[in-house]
């Protein structure tokens, strides 16, 4: 499924591009690549208003005043004394008159000092914010019988192009039996242009090409979906949970595929780059197998203007029933939204009662992402469910925002690191992602659970036919379809008895929900296709025609400006103009000729698909079709074509 495989990428790329932003606000502040670190003298500080890697959930004091400033630096930033050491800003990054503009260069370029951070023997300081970042430390990576690899792009040019992905192909282990990944550090070749890299695990051998050269790839890697390792701005190294490792050559996972993201905003044209991984094997194997899932919403549509959307996905409990074979441990969570994100949260339910926060309902900043992790790890049953909220502030733009993978875009996601993990099996057949697209999860689309309840529409019955042929005939005994417009009675129809009582249908709830499904499950039967089409079509048209008549027949307001009597209003017929009539003529005209043109494509859809049934029947000898059921397989053709 390219599209589930491309919102697993797109996430974790986003997911680690958050720390990176820091360097890019570089060039907002004077100096801003010249600050020193006070907790390493003669160091670089990686980020004016980075948030502690000690953990602390904030960035330091000056980051959070850039933040207020709009990530910009004004006067009154400049004039400010962040830190509280007795320095303005200003002063201490080379700007002692508050002059700078961005691109110029600053009265002074020495006697710098952090505006964040207070110097660690200051007695004037008024924050608390001194702690230095602790080094990283994982002891088992040293411990006896682990061996380390390293496993770097080939020196590769980088295009003058301010993204690009590049990939290369690697064997990770060829041994008869197996070994334990347990941890990693990056190998940063060239920090002008390495945003993120991810290695992944391949279930089959990439294409030999791939081993040969490194090449420009997108965020889909094809038979490469399990995330085995990642580096973003800022991160040491990575220490897995001393229970579980993942599972490398023997019967798990011998190839990988490193993919690196490269940020040339400047488009220099000079710079090659051979970074990657070094990567900590044991053979003292651990007791259990690492893995990572991904939940959360396929589908947002955010309006304009608004100060607090919520966005909420559960992955239900007859999924984790389904799919998960026994209890999972959770080593860590994290969520994950972009600019528009202000907080969220990650919740383990089990009978409807709150087990765990994993990732507490608290602020959320897109620089500062946070991961939680757990030791000793969350026990996660069969049945159980994770609740994903998502709250987004949309007032500072004036266009819809949708689901997508800019940073202008915006996701709901949230990511467990668990074990045990079962490397024989795919990632679809042991609910490595739970998505929704408008409340449709795809667990329970491809394994038929029935019955099933969501956001009130029973999904079995639309399924089977039995909510849209009876609707269906209720619509036609209340004139719905009727040549001559949406009738009256079939008005009284939907907004009094379906749009108030069948969730499937309501146009204020889950409508959407049910196009979804009309247009998605063409391995339904004619019949029922046809049915959810038609009274699909049929509302809408009636609701726009209410929603027309109701402008038409609104009065007009008086005009307050004067007091001049106006002549009558010429008729509508003798201004050339168009009556409420003849604009209703042209809608049940244009109405039926679009509704013949879906019904066209349905039934042609659906012959074309048991053609194809048929076909494979007589090849494989097996009854049945492949199932074409859900919905990002739809979305898949569209992706490949």
């Amino acid at each position: 499924m390219k599209t589930t495989m491309l919102l697993l990428s797109v996430a974790l790329a986003a997911l680690l591009s958050c720390s990176h932003a820091h360097k890019s606000f570089q060039s907002r502040i004077p100096n801003g690549d010249r600050v020193p670190n006070p907790c390493q003298p003669g160091a670089i500080w990686a980020g004016v208003g980075h948030q502690s890697p000690a953990g602390a959930n904030a960035r330091n004091p000056f980051g959070m005043d850039f933040k207020a400033a709009g990530l910009q630096w004004t006067v009154d930033l400049c004039r400010k004394d962040s830190d509280g050491d007795g320095l303005t800003n200003g002063q201490e990054l080379g700007d002692p008159d508050c002059v700078w503009k961005v691109g110029a260069a600053p009265a002074r370029t020495t006697g710098l000092s952090h505006p964040g951070i207070c110097p660690l023997d200051s007695a004037t300081c008024k924050n608390s914010w001194t702690v230095c970042p602790k080094a990283f430390s994982c002891p088992a990576l040293d411990g006896a019988n682990v061996t380390m690899r390293n496993l770097t792009l080939k020196p590769t040019p980088v295009p003058a192009n301010e993204t690009t992905y590049i990939c290369q192909a690697f064997e990770l282990n060829n041994t008869a039996s197996p070994v334990h990944l347990i941890g990693s550090r990056p190998i940063i070749d060239n920090k002008n242009v390495m945003h993120h890299m991810i290695m992944y695990a391949c279930s089959v051998k990439p294409e030999q090409t791939l081993f040969d050269n490194p090449k420009q790839c997108f965020m889909a890697l094809g038979n490469c979906t399990e995330m085995l390792n990642l580096w973003g701005y800022g991160v040491k190294g990575e220490c897995f949970n001393s229970n579980a490792g993942f599972r490398i050559g023997g019967d798990g996972f011998r190839y990988g595929v490193l993919q690196l993201h490269w940020n040339n905003p400047a488009r220099h044209s000079g710079y090659t780059d051979a970074s990657g991984f070094a990567l900590y094997f044991t053979q003292n194997l651990r007791p259990y197998d690492l893995g990572t899932v991904m939940y959360g919403e396929g589908n947002l549509v955010l309006p304009p203007r608004q100060p607090l959307i919520s966005v909420n996905h559960t992955c239900p409990s007859v999924c984790t029933n389904r799919y998960h074979n026994e209890t999972r441990y959770i080593t860590g969570a994290t969520i994950h939204m972009h600019t528009y994100g202000i907080k969220g949260r990650i919740s383990l339910w089990r009978n409807g009662t709150m087990i765990k926060d994993l990732s507490p309902l608290q602020v959320y900043d897109y620089n500062s992402p946070e991961i939680h992790a757990f030791d000793p790890p969350i026990e996660y049953r069969k049945g159980d469910e994770v609740k994903t909220e998502c709250y987004f502030n949309t007032q500072k733009t004036n266009v819809t925002i949708f689901f997508g993978e800019g940073t202008s875009d915006e996701m709901c996601l949230s990511f467990l690191y668990y074990y045990p993990n079962d490397v024989s099996v795919s990632t679809d057949d042991k609910l490595g992602r739970c998505i929704g697209v408008s409340g449709i999860n795809s667990c329970w689309l491809r394994s038929r659970i029935t019955p099933q309840i969501e956001r009130g529409c029973n999904i079995t019955a639309m399924r089977n036919g039995e909510i849209p042929n009876r609707v269906y005939s209720e619509m036609a005994a209340n004139k719905c379809f009727s040549r001559t417009g949406c009738d009256p009675l079939c008005r009284n129809y939907l907004e009094n008895t379906l749009w108030p009582n069948n969730a499937c249908y309501d146009p204020k709830r889950s409508r959407q929900m049910a196009e979804v499904l009309a247009l998605g499950l063409f391995q339904l039967n004619s019949a029922v296709t046809l049915a959810i089409s038609s009274t699909l079509f049929g509302q809408r048209f009636c609701e726009q025609e209410i929603k027309m008549l109701a402008e038409m027949d609104r009065p007009a307001a008086p005009d307050r400006t004067t007091t001049t009597a106006r002549p009558p209003a010429t008729p509508t017929s003798q201004k050339g103009g168009l009556s409420s009539e003849h604009l209703l003529i042209i809608i049940v005209v244009c109405s039926c000729l679009g509704f013949i043109l879906i019904l066209a494509l349905l039934i042609f859809l659906s012959i074309k698909l048991k053609g194809a049934s048929s076909a494979a029947g007589l090849s494989s000898g097996q009854q049945g079709a492949p199932d074409k059921s859900s919905v990002y397989k739809v979305y898949d053709n569209e992706a490949s074509g």
